[in-house]
């Protein structure tokens, strides 16, 4: 019995075989007889109409990686009270800032506090007092020189971030140190305290300097202003900053010139 059931079983599996081989495979011709294919494949797999199916809709986007492209920050056309402090290297950086701001119509005061470092201002009241005195709503700040050659210019982080907890939300621009020498980390360090867009790094440009080798000329000073400004629409909050001409002539510069008694 068992025998003669085994031949029936196997024509049968044969036919399924078959059945299958026609569903999911192109219509096929024997002697000039087409044998058209069941619809049993559409049927088990359909094809996508281009619509997202249910599953694929509930993939988090956060899941995908997304390009996105940075937009450039509108420059702010409304006129700013202007405030520049720092080191010894303030005086000729204002006075070409001081020209700026005179043809984009912002108002301009520089403190200029020689031999002035992080430490001196974060532990003062003295930028505190201008801020106020000024109605400040634009920072420019001047300051690492000093601090070029610290061994662990880390140690200065604290100093630097209550210089910038004192700003607050004030839109500010930290001009970086203009090397003469390669420094120790101070520029890493002031770029990575700085929000991104408010840090000029000055490390790598040419500057024509005093005799003391250490100082940019007054004409070289005004050239490094020209760059900051050239930068400003790429800054996290650009103003106007339309390069004055020739022919506006001597401005009259506003500094506090203040002397460091301790480091």
């Amino acid at each position: 019995m068992k025998s003669n059931y085994s031949g029936l079983w196997m024509l049968l599996v044969v036919a399924l075989l078959a059945f299958f081989s026609f569903a999911f495979y192109d219509d096929v011709t024997i002697a000039g007889h087409t044998l058209k294919k069941a619809p049993f494949a559409e049927t088990l797999f359909p094809e996508s109409d281009g619509s997202v199916d249910s599953v694929a809709a509930e993939i988090p986007t956060d899941s995908v990686a997304v390009e996105v492209e940075e937009k450039m920050m509108e420059v702010d056309t409304v006129p700013k009270s202007i405030l520049l402090f720092g080191d010894s290297m303030t005086l000729n950086l204002a006075i070409r800032l001081a020209a700026y701001a005179a043809y984009n119509g912002h108002t301009f005061h520089a403190v200029n506090w020689d031999s002035s470092n992080t430490k001196i201002w974060a532990e003062s009241d003295t930028l505190d007092y201008y801020l106020r005195k000024y109605d400040v709503d634009y920072v420019f700040v001047s300051l690492g020189s000093n601090e070029l050659y610290f061994k662990k210019p880390q140690s200065r982080l604290p100093y630097v971030r209550k210089i910038l907890a004192k700003i607050g939300d004030i839109p500010y621009v930290w001009i970086g140190p203009p090397n003469w020498k390669e420094d120790t980390g101070i520029n890493d360090m002031l770029q990575s305290a700085c929000m991104r867009g408010s840090f000029f790094r000055s490390e790598g440009m040419n500057f024509k300097r005093k005799a003391d080798n250490i100082h940019p000329t007054r004409s070289s000073s005004a050239l490094w202003m020209d760059s900051i400004m050239r930068w400003m629409p790429e800054s996290a909050h650009p103003i106007l900053a339309v390069a004055p001409p020739d022919t506006i002539g001597k401005v009259k510069t506003h500094v506090v010139f203040l002397k460091a008694l301790n480091k």
